[in-house]
């Protein structure tokens, strides 16, 4: 009797071990997809496109920097223009310059909220961000390019 015991246990743990190797490859070959990936070339290298949400956060980063109040800074969730405008001559480290476009309520120097429309004019330098020109309510606060 004990020796029956003995081989029911042993056929429901070979049946357990066969339905768990049936299900982890069942898992595994429905995760991978019928096309096959390209491998990655050892010479490829990831390049960064910054998208519309990228560019509108850091300009607004550099937006906040020039504000009287700016911790009252109101952003819309998504910017007017966010596009890229050109590469500078003899900017071979720039992925090129980019604007920016949008508004912010923020608090003037009397306390009062106000809308102003804004644009950042910025480039991407060796995965840093570098503020080019930068316009508040139609005047200049910034420009990297002029003698100010």
């Amino acid at each position: 009797m004990e020796n029956n015991s003995k081989k029911g246990k042993y056929k429901i743990r070979d049946l357990f071990i066969g339905l768990s190797v049936f299900f982890i490859f069942f898992a595994l070959a429905s995760s991978s997809s019928n096309t096959p990936s390209p491998s990655p070339s050892p010479q490829t290298k990831s390049v960064y496109v910054p998208d519309e949400m990228d560019l509108h956060i850091q300009a607004q980063q550099f937006l906040l920097q020039a504000l009287k109040a700016p911790s009252t800074a109101k952003f819309p969730p998504l910017p007017y223009e966010a596009v890229k405008i050109n590469t500078p001559e003899g900017a071979e480290d720039s992925d090129g310059v980019y604007r920016v476009r949008s508004y912010v309520d923020s608090q003037n120097s009397f306390g009062a909220m106000t809308r102003n429309e804004w644009t950042v004019e910025m480039m991407l330098v060796k995965e840093h961000w570098i503020p080019t020109r930068m316009v508040i309510a139609g005047k200049v606060v910034y420009d990297a390019l002029s003698d100010n």
